[in-house]
């Protein structure tokens, strides 16, 4: 009987300590995993425009330092005043969009129209965004 009991105790503990705080054990181990991500996060400097039917607009020529994994509608939004509508920015610093016109805010990086929405679109390093509004041909 004295080892029925013994045995009931220690399969009882074990049991208990099995099922432990898991909880504590994930929150530690997410805070820790924020806390590397924070450290190692690299920041980058990019460069952002605004052009309005092919001309640069005066005062919009800007530089920003900006952490890793910013995309471009970030960097945008930091900047410039922007308004959107259904996904699409439909004015930036008070110059609208004119649909009538075909007139549509569009941006490029480097020169290069990506294939991805600004939302997407992360920036690296010395990327250059140049957001203009010109009449689509």
């Amino acid at each position: 009987m004295k080892i029925l009991k013994v045995g009931f105790i220690v399969l009882t503990a074990l049991s208990l300590a099995a099922c432990g705080d898991r909880s504590a054990k994930e929150t530690a181990s997410s805070e820790q995993s924020s806390l590397v991500e924070n450290q190692t996060k690299e920041m980058l400097t990019v460069g952002s425009s605004l052009e309005q039917d092919g001309k640069e607009v005066d005062g919009t020529s800007k530089k920003m330092e900006v952490e890793e994994g910013t995309s471009v509608l970030e960097v945008l939004k930091d900047q410039y005043e922007v308004v959107e509508e259904g996904g699409f920015i439909v004015s930036i610093d008070g110059m609208k969009q004119d649909e009538e016109a075909g007139k549509y805010w569009m941006y490029e990086v480097n020169d290069k129209q990506p294939t991805v929405g600004a939302a997407e679109y992360l920036v690296k390093d010395g990327d250059q965004v140049k957001w203009f509004l010109n009449a689509l041909h």
